[in-house]
């Protein structure tokens, strides 16, 4: 029986193994024993990024060989990769495919090597090499078997691959999914209510996890906070800086009441403590119900309407979104609000939604459905905008958190 024959007969179980990990051990085991190599490591190619992985390699080595990415055309392997062809290099340190980089990383010395694609039809699976010939050189007969070798191994390791794949996606729906549910019990669900105020909100979540949060905090008898925030990004690091956010948010204002120390705390704790890419933009106002004034800070956050009887204003004097510099200031600004006044703060899933065309529901279009159902209460007022919205998508849902407060100011006590 030649080596062939003999390798498919005891690789055969190699059909019915599942399990990556085993399946690559058993490979490297296989090529090896089969080609008298001291080293043996497979490379598994990724499509979209259009890289080899090592993932899985025998010796002292492994782990070291496993942190190492190639791109095509990039070392002996990326040669491979490339022109999907086989390859003998029996002198390593002359020949200009192979790249030193692994051997710094583990302080080996590849002297020869033997390198085959594994194909599935015109699709590259990844690559296996033979490493170092223990006596004399690799052979055209040995480059036939590797070759044979490969396309054996076609089925099992595409089979085992896309289980992991598929694997891994469940593990990472399930784990947004709780991620989904601790964001969305940081939101405020039950009604408010404070005199001379007309309140309601709401909250669509996206199938992403997405970083909307709201707070409707009361400071006593005669004050009310109200912010909106929108975290950068989406999935587990917006869903964890926005628990981030929102346990200082409400540490800090109760502790005081200030929102200017309350956004300056946040802005140096975010800038000091995240990466660049992670901010947040805010909208944060205090509305003294006696006064009708309202102090706020936009901070690189939509701004929220204020529509009334003959006039659609706008809150947008502001700076930067929260968590960008450390040094960067947030100053408060004074809004006087009217008897009748409607408060719409919103997030950008609500103007940047999209219809079939590729338009923008638009902050336009959200200040004419507030005018033409001023009359409404709140919370039937925020009902007919989401409609309004959902008409105009016609995509049966949203591709961002679509969020939204409604305020009606009926007047101080």
């Amino acid at each position: 029986m030649d080596r062939i024959s003999r390798f498919k007969s005891e690789m055969l179980d190699l059909y019915s193994e599942v399990n990556l990990g085993l399946l690559l051990k058993k490979i490297t085991a296989g090529i090896r024993g089969y080609l008298a190599s001291e080293e043996a490591s497979i490379f598994i190619f990724d499509p979209e990024k259009e890289e080899l992985t090592f993932e899985t390699a025998t010796g002292a080595n492994e782990k070291e060989l496993k942190r190492i990415i190639l791109k095509k055309g990039q070392g002996a392997a990326g040669w491979i990769a490339e022109k999907r062809r086989g390859v003998i290099i029996d002198d390593c340190s002359r020949d200009p495919r192979h790249t030193a980089l692994t051997d710094r990383k583990t302080h080996f010395q590849t002297r020869s090597l033997l390198g085959v694609p594994v194909l599935m039809g015109e699709r590259l699976l990844g690559v296996l090499e033979a490493v170092n010939k223990k006596k004399g050189k690799f052979s055209q007969a040995d480059l036939r078997l590797m070759t044979r070798m490969a396309s054996f191994l076609a089925i099992p390791l595409q089979n085992a691959v896309l289980i992991r794949q598929m694997l891994e996606k469940e593990k990472i729906e399930k784990e947004l999914q709780i991620a989904r549910s601790i964001q969305q019990s940081f939101l405020q669900q039950d009604p408010v209510v404070f005199p001379g105020l007309d309140i309601s909100f709401l909250n669509i979540a996206s199938s992403k996890v997405g970083g909307d949060y709201y707070e409707i905090m009361p400071l006593g008898a005669r004050q009310i906070v109200f912010s909106i925030n929108d975290v950068s990004g989406h999935g587990i690091p917006a869903s964890l800086l926005m628990a981030v956010f929102r346990s200082n948010f409400v540490f800090n204002l109760s502790h005081g009441g200030d929102i200017a120390a309350t956004i300056g705390y946040l802005n140096r704790l975010l800038a000091e403590t995240t990466a660049a890419n992670l901010y947040v933009t805010s909208f944060t106002c205090k509305l003294d119900m006696a006064s009708g004034d309202l102090d706020y800070i936009n901070a690189g956050h939509p701004p929220p309407l204020v529509v009334r009887a003959n006039a659609t204003l706008l809150l947008d004097v502001g700076g930067l979104a929260v968590g960008m510099f450390a040094a960067a200031e947030h100053p408060v600004s004074r809004f006087h609000l009217e008897p009748g006044d409607i408060l719409v703060f919103y997030t950008d899933g609500v103007i940047e939604t999209a219809n079939e065309k590729d338009e923008e529901y638009s902050r336009e279009r959200l200040a004419t459905a507030v005018t033409t159902r001023r009359s409404l209460p709140a919370a039937a007022l925020q009902a007919a905008l989401i409609e309004d919205l959902t008409n105009f998508s016609r995509r049966g849902g949203f591709a961002d958190d679509v969020t939204l407060m409604v305020v009606k100011y009926l007047g101080g006590k």
